[in-house]
């Protein structure tokens, strides 16, 4: 971490914790030794925020987005997207479809080795891939505390989960969902102002080139928004992001999948 913090803070990454009062102490509370792991593939985008040791995987997050959960390195979130506490991702799929389950019959890893040395057997491994797909979070999403998403499963934009759901399909954008397994609860907006809102990919702006629209009116928003754009009035936001393989080449050019 040591290594890694000031290439957070000139990246405008934040890591929030006990002792992060500013951006020049981020990541402070998570100790000099502590590893980060992260892919090539990451890609980071400034004044994200990883709360609470959910830093300890970089995952491709969009600007104004915070996560308070650790996703797996594979996730990718969008741009003003909240994650609360304790959501999950489900861990590898076994093939429910097969006559067992057991990953003894796909899976030759340290009890399988021990099992052939023993007794001089090679069983036969079937083909089974059993990594987990990636999620997708979009953008201004919001995921309430202790979620499970399925594999794969893609979030939309705009979309709300409400805590304690286990999500095992695509969630719509701008669709409230929740239950177990997640079910729809309702629109977030009508079918007009979710089609405005959608259109104007509003998302793609920062926040101050949104100040003059009322963010209270999600109609009003969305025909501002639109209107502004097709206007040319405001430009689109385009930071500069930094990858994985970029953190990777700055702190150990031989090492691009962990940093300490």
């Amino acid at each position: 971490m040591s290594e890694l913090r000031p290439h957070l803070v000139a990246n405008r990454i934040f890591f929030m914790g006990p002792g992060a009062k500013s951006i020049e102490a981020t990541g402070a509370s998570y100790g000099d030794d502590t590893q980060i792991k992260f892919g090539d593939d990451v890609r980071l985008e400034p004044y994200a925020t990883y709360w609470a040791g959910s830093g300890r995987h970089l995952v491709s997050l969009g600007s104004f987005s915070y996560t308070h959960s650790r996703l797996p390195l594979s996730a990718k979130v969008g741009r003003y997207t909240s994650i609360a506490k304790g959501v999950k991702v489900m861990g590898a799929r076994h093939p429910h479809e097969w006559a067992s389950t057991s990953p003894v019959f796909y899976n030759r890893r340290l009890m399988m080795e021990t099992f052939e040395r023993d007794r001089g057997e090679r069983p036969t491994y079937r083909k089974f891939d059993y990594t987990p797909n990636p999620v997708t979070i979009g953008n201004d999403v919001w995921i309430g505390e202790d979620v499970t998403l399925g594999h794969g499963v893609t979030i939309g934009d705009g979309a709300v989960v409400a805590s304690n759901s286990i999500v095992t399909r695509d969630v719509p954008p701008y669709t409230v969902v929740g239950g177990v397994p997640a079910k729809t609860i309702r629109p977030r907006f009508d079918e007009e102002t979710t089609n405005d809102l959608l259109r104007s990919s509003w998302w793609n702006y920062s926040p101050t080139a949104l100040n003059q629209l009322d963010i209270r009116n999600p109609a009003e928003f969305a025909r501002g928004a639109i209107g502004l754009i097709e206007a040319g009035a405001i430009e689109p936001y385009r930071p500069e992001v930094v990858t994985g393989h970029e953190l990777a080449a700055a702190l150990d050019p031989s090492n691009s999948s962990a940093a300490s």
